[in-house]
């Protein structure tokens, strides 16, 4: 029996030494967590211009035919970019695709069957000033359509961290602000979540005409101008409350 009571004495005492450990001021507390997003935005020109078109031809029986015309209508269209000064190297043109087009005729439910043969060329334009020029230049060498025109930036990395940098300095202006309302201050960093960092680039209206010979001079157009590329940074913080 006096075993008995001596074991249960001493688990008591030992847990009461535990309890008392745990409630020591050794034991560091849970730090005060506030979180927050900072969000880093801005637009630049863009210093180069990638210009993407085609030029496609269909012929009832032969896609040589086609082919020919295809050939005609892309070289002039290159000679036209290489004149302005864009360099040969960055002209650049994927294989050439030669397939099979079926017309449907809903009035009377006949088919056609044509060759289509198309050739998709990809232009760099280094100078943005040849933007315009380029645009008519393409459009008066008869390509079938400028599929797609995307404005690009060269120190695209450099950009991207200075939209990073622009974002962190606003999440900890956030905290250092929230913080304030409630009588605490921002210590420390104490977790960096996601980021995210994107590029955008709109489009803008373009116009350009093929020129007539013989027609009456008309006004000039105006010369519209590539979009601008935006870039976007946005950063998750944690920081620890003094």
């Amino acid at each position: 029996m006096r075993q008995f009571v001596l074991i249960v004495t001493v688990l008591l005492l030992a847990l009461v030494l535990w309890s008392q450990l745990n409630d020591s001021p050794l034991v560091p507390p849970e730090p005060r967590i506030i979180a927050v997003e900072g969000y880093g935005e801005f637009e630049v020109l863009p210093d180069i211009i990638r210009l993407h078109f085609n030029v496609s031809s269909l012929h009832d029986s032969d896609p040589a035919v086609a082919k020919t015309e295809v050939d005609q209508h892309a070289s002039a269209a290159v000679r036209a970019l290489m004149k302005l000064g864009v360099k040969e190297e960055d002209i650049t043109s994927s294989a050439l695709n030669v397939s099979i087009q079926e017309d449907y005729n809903r009035n009377d439910g006949s088919r056609t069957r044509r060759h289509r043969v198309q050739r998709n060329v990809e232009a760099v334009l280094r100078d943005t000033s040849l933007y315009n020029k380029a645009l008519q230049a393409l459009v008066d060498s008869g390509v079938s359509e400028i599929s797609h025109i995307q404005p690009e930036v060269s120190n695209l990395d450099e950009l991207k961290q200075k939209a990073l940098a622009d974002a962190a300095r606003k999440a900890r202006e956030q905290a250092d602000f929230l913080a304030a309302q409630f009588d605490a201050e921002v210590a420390r960093v104490h977790q960096i979540g996601r980021q995210d960092i994107q590029r955008h680039f709109g489009m803008q209206e373009m116009m350009a005409r093929a020129s007539k010979d013989g027609d009456a001079p008309e006004p000039p157009t105006h010369d519209f101008k590539p979009a601008k590329v935006k870039i976007s940074s946005n950063v998750f913080v944690e920081f620890e409350l003094e």
